[in-house]
Order: structure tokens, then C-alpha cells, then sequence
């Protein structure tokens, strides 16, 4: 049986999606044979494409997803729109990443796969397209290691193994870490900002070191004065992310917060570039995010991860 990732390759996969978002004419024939100027194994390649619903055939022609393509499609910035697609993934495609991700394990600092050599030509074709989208490495005895850009990335989607209470709370410690360091980062950046209006650096508040359940991290102000020249609040909520898919989580008190808000809420979110260092260059600021992000099924995939039940009391007879 045909397996989703036989002969493919990244640049097979960027060469076709170039390709498609920069050809007016879209008939599979077409774009067959432009393709092929390049590189090889089109069906299989438009297979996987297909598979992960980047592309449909209608009539003989491609129709393309409107937010995948672009007309700038660096490999750079490719891998990084690519990888969460591919996570993203159900069926044959996801049952092939899962396999081949189980066999991972914790082992120190890293999470790594000791591979037999059978286990090697088993799993190379998936293998190999995780390697190119620089999603594991090899170390220098052949080992199969999990990039620590993409830790995060790893538990969220393939979690079912057991890890040390100790491990996770030094994990959280770490997280917890990362975040103040990202609202004490956005305080400076909100300073630098703020260059139309009279304020101290002291009037940014930093709520969430005051009031932990207030539904936001930094108190700030737009950076123009309303009509009887008062400063105008916005509330700010900051989640540092990782830079290939702002996966963030949001709280429900986070969530409520949003809603009565409304424009007057701010969400940030801050990429990691490695540890403690962000990524101002990628940084998105979303204007009432209730609306633009939680209601936004089109551009944002929302999947509940906890969920809270209470005992209803007992009804009287």
C-alpha cells in the first residue's frame, strides 16, 4: 500500500507549492509539466498536498488554500508554514508521523530515538522529511534528536508517554520563566512605543505581578490622547510562543477579560527564538482577540484542552 511521504522530498514540496503560487494557469497538466522542469515525482508530491488539504483538483484544475499560498515563499519561511500543517494532519499522514514519533523517549535534557537499522530503512521516508524540515537532528552516534525549538511541538501532539513528576515541574518552572521575562520584555518595548503622549515608565503597569486572576499581564495606553486629553487604557495579555505557530494557550478568565474589553484588549504574542531570546521582528499584536482570534475559526484552530465539571447538587425527591 502506497505510504503518504514515498519519494518525497522538501524541495519536491516547495518546488510544486512555487509553482502553483506563481502560475496564473492551474490545469494539472500545466502545472505538471512546469513542475517537472525542476524536479520529479509529481503525483506522489501533489498526493501529499492533497492529503493535507493544500490543494483540491476540480474539473482538472488546482484550487488552492487562500491561507497557505503566498507569492513570497522563502524556504525559510516555507518549513516554518509547512511543519504545522503537517501536524496538523489526519488519516495515513498522521498515523505515519505517530508511529515513527513513539519510539521516542526522555532521556536527560533531550528527547531522542536510538534507531536499529532496520528501524532506519523502516522509517526513513518520513524520517527524512522531519529532518529537512529541521524538526529532529542526528547527534553524533547516529541518534534521532527532537529540536528544542520544537519540544513543545512534540508533547502537544504525541504526549502519550509517561514523564517524572520532577520533569514536569521543572519544565513549568522553565515556562513560567520564559513568560515573566516576556511581559518584562513588552514593558520596555511598550515604553519605547509610547512616544505621542506625556507618561512615566511607572504608569505601565505590570498587573499580573499585583493580580494574578485579572485576566491580563500589562496595563498600557494607545499612544494618542482621547478627546479631553486623557491617556486611553489597553490591556494587554502576553504569551511568549514558538515562532513556527504561535501556539499559545488562553485561559478562561483570559478569554472573559477579552470579551468585556473588546477593543481595549491587546493580545501579544512573543516567538522564542532560542532560549531568552525574542523575536521582535514576528511579534503580532491582535486588537480585541475575542473577536480576531477566539471567534476566528478561519484563520485560528481552537482545540479545548481542559475542560472543568462540577458535581450538580443532588435534586430533592
Amino acid at each position: 500500500m502506497k505510504k503518504p511521504f514515498d519519494k518525497i522530498k522538501l524541495s519536491q514540496l516547495y518546488a510544486l507549492c512555487n509553482t502553483l503560487s506563481e502560475s496564473n494557469i492551474r490545469k494539472v497538466n500545466y502545472i505538471k509539466e512546469k513542475y517537472s522542469e525542476n524536479a520529479l515525482w509529481f503525483n506522489e508530491t501533489l498526493s501529499l498536498l492533497e492529503d493535507l488539504k493544500l490543494v483540491r483538483t476540480e474539473s482538472g484544475e488546482l484550487v488552492l488554500s487562500k491561507t497557505f499560498f503566498s507569492t513570497d515563499n522563502r524556504l525559510r519561511d516555507f518549513k516554518q508554514k509547512f511543519l504545522p500543517v503537517l501536524f496538523a494532519a489526519n488519516g495515513e499522514v498522521y498515523e505515519q508521523i505517530k508511529e515513527f514519533l513513539l519510539n521516542f523517549r526522555l532521556e536527560g535534557e533531550e528527547i531522542t530515538f536510538k534507531a536499529t537499522p532496520s528501524e532506519k530503512i523502516k522509517f526513513s521516508d518520513v524520517r527524512n522529511i522531519l529532518l529537512e524540515l529541521e524538526f529532529i537532528k542526528t547527534n553524533s552516534k547516529g541518534n534521532y534528536i527532537v529540536n528544542s525549538n520544537y519540544i513543545d511541538t512534540f508533547f502537544r501532539q504525541f504526549n502519550k508517554r509517561k514523564i517524572s513528576i520532577e520533569i514536569f515541574k521543572r519544565t513549568q518552572a522553565e515556562k513560567d520563566e520564559i513568560g515573566l521575562k516576556a511581559e518584562k520584555a513588552i514593558i520596555e518595548y511598550e515604553i519605547k512605543r509610547l512616544t505621542n503622549i506625556p507618561f512615566h515608565p511607572s504608569e505601565i503597569e505590570h498587573t499580573s505581578q499585583a493580580n494574578v486572576l485579572a485576566g491580563y499581564d500589562i496595563k498600557s495606553f494607545e499612544n494618542f490622547l482621547d478627546r479631553k486629553s486623557k491617556k486611553i487604557e489597553r490591556y494587554i495579555e502576553v504569551k511568549a510562543v514558538p515562532i513556527n505557530d504561535y501556539h499559545f494557550f488562553w485561559s478562561r478568565n483570559e478569554i472573559e477579560a477579552a470579551k468585556i474589553c473588546g477593543e481595549k484588549y491587546f493580545l501579544y504574542l512573543l516567538p522564542l527564538k532560542t532560549t531568552n531570546i525574542f523575536d521582535f521582528e514576528k511579534l503580532r499584536i491582535i486588537n480585541n482577540p475575542f473577536r480576531n482570534v477566539y471567534s476566528n475559526l478561519i484563520e485560528w484552530h481552537k482545540e479545548e484542552e481542559c475542560i472543568s465539571f462540577t458535581l450538580k447538587p443532588a435534586k430533592s425527591l
